[in-house]
């Protein structure tokens, strides 16, 4: 296996050490990997100038086209998608509006959300000036409950999808069709919900509005960048509260590198073998699992449930519970080679994802190592 990644110079040169990326696609450690023929198209990009306008319009015809959406836009990542979809619900294509956030007084500017939403992004739609607003309780929220919530000030109605087991409440077609009675738009955050690829046109055809991907995660595109589809008006707002004007999304603006790299990373991923990365992903995940076979207080099973493992990983669980979770972790991510691994559901999971032939050797042999001492 080559060693370049782990000894690579330009971190070096800062005293950063690389590391074994077990963990997923987490922005964290660096979200995915870049095949080449994007970081070639990003370089090319760089020897040109252009208007950047013109081109997050062509590129976001683009990205409507492998997401079945009325239009497309590719903007800073998932969050930055999030803030831009934000926007957009509040302002429309008013330019007063636009001007005026992220204060949003005399606008529609509450997001409904069920209560059992995953809180870990909401602060992005509070970025672009809007509220967030919870429905229902830890139980669920009821089609009653989401219809009566919805007034005046609704800008819109967020639904996340998150890894993890599932939570009780409303799914989205149910949700979908309470906000077309009362014609209120729905965004979705679709972050991390690839593979499968089919995921980048369910939730335009399950009548989203607004659905937002990563595009450094599974896609492998660059981590500052992402893709937003939807309804033609409200991508047309989003892009007007986008840099490079001076609107709120200013300083979630994208590169022309960036657009022209996470085009190409689009075209790679849906051309892609998704069958065939399966199978090597499970090889290798299967590979840890097995060296991990008959070590005292450890178990080891391969998972994948597209709900809280969406690719396959090796989940390790332990009799000593959480202080033994801590201790192998950081002597995985502080030691030779570093290995990060990922804290999942009550143990840790060796994410296969951006696991590279031959490092799952590497993470059988210090995971071995380490549960031994």
């Amino acid at each position: 296996m080559p060693n370049e990644p782990l000894n690579n110079p330009v971190y070096a040169r800062f005293g950063v050490v690389p590391l074994i990326n077990a963990g997923g696609t987490h922005t964290t450690h660096g979200g995915s990997s870049m095949r080449p023929e994007v970081g070639m198209a990003m370089s090319l990009a760089s020897e040109s100038y252009v208007d950047l306008v013109e081109l997050k319009r062509a590129t976001g015809k683009f990205v409507a086209e492998i997401t079945g959406a009325e239009a497309g836009l590719i903007c800073s990542g998932a969050a930055g998608g999030l803030v831009l979809a934000t926007a957009a619900v509040m302002t429309g294509t008013d330019s007063a509006k636009i001007i005026q956030l992220p204060d949003s007084s005399g606008m529609k500017n509450e997001i409904l959300t069920q209560a059992t939403n995953p809180a870990g992004y909401l602060k992005c739609h509070e970025y672009a000036g809007a509220k967030v607003v919870f429905v229902g309780d830890e139980t669920g929220t009821t089609q009653d409950q989401l219809s009566a919530a919805i007034t005046d000030r609704t800008a819109a109605i967020l639904f996340t999808f998150a890894y993890g087991p599932k939570v009780p409440g409303l799914t989205l077609p149910e949700v979908v069709e309470i906000a077309k009675i009362s014609g209120v738009p729905v965004i979705v955050d679709g972050a991390a919900m690839l593979p499968p690829k089919t995921n980048l046109a369910k939730y335009i055809r399950e009548g989203a509005d607004l659905v937002t991907f990563s595009g450094g995660k599974y896609i492998g595109g660059p981590q500052s960048a992402g893709l937003l589809a939807g309804r033609a008006d409200l991508i047309e707002a989003a892009l007007l509260n986008s840099g490079p004007g001076m609107a709120v999304g200013r300083p979630q603006k994208v590169g022309r590198e960036e657009m022209i790299g996470m085009a190409t990373a689009l075209q790679l991923f849906v051309e892609s073998d998704e069958e065939n990365r399966q199978i090597s992903m499970r090889s290798k995940a299967e590979y840890i699992c097995e060296r991990l076979q008959g070590i005292d207080g450890v178990t080891a099973t391969v998972e994948q449930d597209f709900e809280r493992f969406h690719v396959p990983n090796c989940v390790i669980n332990f009799e000593q519970g959480e202080q033994e979770i801590d201790r192998v972790w950081k002597a995985l991510h502080e030691g030779e080679p570093r290995i990060y691994i990922a804290r999942n559901h009550g143990g840790l999971a060796a994410n296969m994802a951006n696991v590279r032939d031959g490092e799952e050797e590497i993470i059988a042999q210090r995971l071995a190592a380490v549960l031994a001492n």
